[in-house]
């Protein structure tokens, strides 16, 4: 009898190390990675809500723009901000200025890099914005795209908007037209949910 019962004490000793161990390793895990899975989490809800903090709006810090990359960018799409990419994808489209998605978007030298210098000196990489995190968080280490509206953040943020509404509405046309339904200020980075207009559509949260 005392060698069953402890048996049993001995089985459920294991089971309960077992359990230990377990639940300390994902601990350590969440605690290496800056307790990411929770934080990312506790993100996108406060950004779900649109919570103002520390001068933000929307989530990233709303920017004044560079009057050059403002000049040269905008006469072909919206200036697009640039604590949307990390460095790296900045870098790279300034390099392929000349095959730029088809179209040849070549500058002089001096201005390409007045331009380039803006872009990674207010990457995602850079700038405080809690947006800014979101968008680099949700892009590989190994990754560097080209394109904003490929990226995993972005995709999430517009998976419930109808593609009816966007790129079969001849008044927006693409997702990458941002200025569209956001206005104006999305150059400075402000993309408030609550204040999305969809031409021909009307208020997104109505």
């Amino acid at each position: 009898m005392n060698r069953w019962v402890d048996g049993v004490r001995w089985s459920l000793g294991v089971a309960m190390l077992g359990s230990a161990l377990a639940l300390g390793g994902f601990g350590l895990v969440n605690l290496i990675t800056g307790g990411a899975w929770a934080e990312s989490e506790h993100e996108y809800e406060e950004d779900e809500r649109g919570e103002r903090e520390s001068g933000e709006r929307g989530g990233s810090v709303a920017m004044n723009l560079n009057p050059l990359y403002a000049e040269e960018c905008s006469a072909c799409h919206i200036a697009y901000p640039a604590q949307l990419l990390p460095q790296r994808s900045w870098i790279a489209i300034m390099n392929g200025l000349d095959d730029h998605f088809d179209e040849n978007a070549e500058l002089p030298a001096e201005t390409a890099q007045v331009i380039s210098d803006y872009l990674t000196a207010n990457a995602a990489d850079v700038n405080p914005g809690r947006r800014s995190r979101q968008f680099l968080r949700s892009i590989g280490g190994n990754e560097t795209p080209i394109r904003i509206t490929e990226t995993p953040y972005f995709k999430r943020k517009h998976d419930e908007v109808p593609k009816r509404l966007v790129e079969g509405n001849p008044d927006v046309g693409s997702f990458s037209q941002c200025q569209a339904c956001h206005g104006q200020e999305a150059q400075r980075g402000v993309f408030d949910e609550d204040t999305v207009d969809i031409p021909g559509h009307g208020r997104w949260d109505d």
